[in-house]
């Protein structure tokens, strides 16, 4: 196991080293602007109370984005460094609950802690989104980071009993019920299995604690306003609901099939260590608490997209369990699942389902860095930004973003011969301009 742990320890610390490399180039995107438009405008608290009022119940992840300092940061510094302490965080948590719950030395839980983060990063639907869009990154990454947290603080609590450990976690509580929905759905769920196998006072109100908060989320004017108004009678949009129930589900089954020979060769001696303390029945319904976030978003009609990326983790490492249970021999194909990382993306689905095309994403950040111009794509954002912050004129006509990076995220504005899509308008708003295209 070991020159298998320590080929997948080479990739994750190179995968790291490239991921840092690429947000060297990041830049502000979009909804960034808006977020800080909305906070000069209106002040912190107002425009927090009108994303929650007007656009959703994300009470913490908005509040956050709420803060971007792209108005004040005239280096775009933040896009640098942000993404790599994200990163360095994700690993830093990782390497303290290996430590707390498995007893490992810092040694070995770091070597653990930079492995996970190396899946982490192979399950991921859409990495530009995740890692390196600022609003989005607050909305879907920093909640994995905020679990990390919770976990450590639970096992301090259980190991100590002190109160100082259970005052975090309540906090911890309000604030990922308020980060966002799906986030929100896993954590009521394990909260209810928490309560369900250890039944006190602590535990019941850790779990009314966390449906109180949910449905401060979830009952929020701004997701009343956005819900789906699609056509159709009852039985339509149930067979519309229950096929993207079962898609999302075998899209779920087959990516983390792939890779799951691997992870179990890997963390083999974890994974042992865990079936020691639960049964299969534990670990089946601790597994089936991914079901509610997808049984939401069938609901409202939701496929493959960033918003699934906080779902397939927690599903991933909590069926890995099961596969243990009952396929644990699975692992001595653990060179196949290295082979299929390395596979490039498919591309036999249209654009409208590409998030439904497996790409495990190694292939594409080694070819964002080999291939892509990064530096002249910074330089050409940086560009365009001076001159519309610079120009005395109210309408725009500006060149097209020529080097478009696949990793970084980018969404370019409207033609001239296009209606003003959101990137235009957000542009517009924020620079105070009438009028922003690009050439056709």
């Amino acid at each position: 196991m070991k020159s298998v742990q320590n080929i997948v320890l080479f990739l994750s610390i190179f995968t790291l080293i490239g991921l840092m490399y690429i947000a060297y180039f990041n830049v502000y995107q979009t909804d960034d602007y808006i977020y800080s438009y909305g906070t000069r405008k209106l002040g912190f608290l107002n425009n927090s109370k009108s994303f929650y009022l007007n656009w959703g119940g994300r009470y913490f992840g908005y509040s956050i984005n709420t803060l971007n300092p792209v108005s004040e940061d005239n280096t775009g510094i933040l896009p640098k460094v942000y993404p790599v302490f994200l990163f360095l965080s994700f690993i830093g948590l990782s390497v303290l609950n290996f430590k707390q719950y498995f007893k490992y030395s810092l040694k070995e839980a770091t070597v653990k802690g930079f492995i996970l983060f190396f899946f982490y990063t192979v399950l991921l639907v859409s990495i530009p989104e995740h890692y390196f869009w600022i609003t989005g990154s607050n909305i879907y990454f920093l909640p994995i980071i905020l679990f990390g947290f919770l976990l450590y603080f639970l096992g301090k609590y259980a190991e100590s009993k002190s109160r100082i450990w259970f005052y975090l976690l309540a906090v911890l509580i309000v604030i990922l019920m308020g980060s966002n929905e799906l986030s929100a759905l896993i954590l009521l769920g394990s909260l209810a299995v928490f309560y369900y196998q250890k039944r006190t006072k602590e535990t019941q109100f850790l779990l009314i604690l966390g449906l109180l908060f949910c449905l401060v989320s979830f009952l929020a004017p701004g997701n009343f306003k956005r819900l789906d108004d699609s056509t159709g009678g009852f039985l339509m949009k149930s067979i519309k609901r229950i096929g993207i129930f079962g898609v999302n589900n075998i899209f779920f089954f087959i990516k983390t099939s792939l890779i799951m020979p691997l992870f179990i060769k890997i963390f083999e001696s974890e994974l042992r260590f865990i079936i020691k303390k639960i049964n299969f029945k534990k670990a089946l319904i601790i597994w089936s608490v991914s079901f509610l976030p997808l049984i939401f978003t069938a609901y409202i009609m939701n496929t493959m997209g960033r918003q699934f990326e906080n779902i397939i983790f927690f599903y991933f490492v909590s069926s890995s369990v099961l596969w243990f249970f009952m396929v644990e021999k699975i692992k001595k194909y653990w060179w196949v699942s290295l082979v299929i990382i390395f596979l490039p993306e498919t591309n036999f689905l249209p654009e409208k389902y590409s998030n439904f095309n497996f790409d495990f994403n190694i292939n594409t950040i080694g070819k964002e860095i080999l291939f892509t111009d990064l530096k002249k794509y910074d330089q050409e954002i940086e560009n365009r930004i001076n001159t519309i912050k610079n120009s005395k004129k109210d309408s725009l006509i500006i060149d097209r973003i020529k080097t478009v990076p696949k990793i970084l995220y980018f969404d370019e504005m409207s033609s001239v011969k296009e209606d003003k899509n959101y990137v235009s308008e957000q542009l517009q708003k924020y620079f105070d301009k009438k009028y922003i295209r690009v050439e056709d």
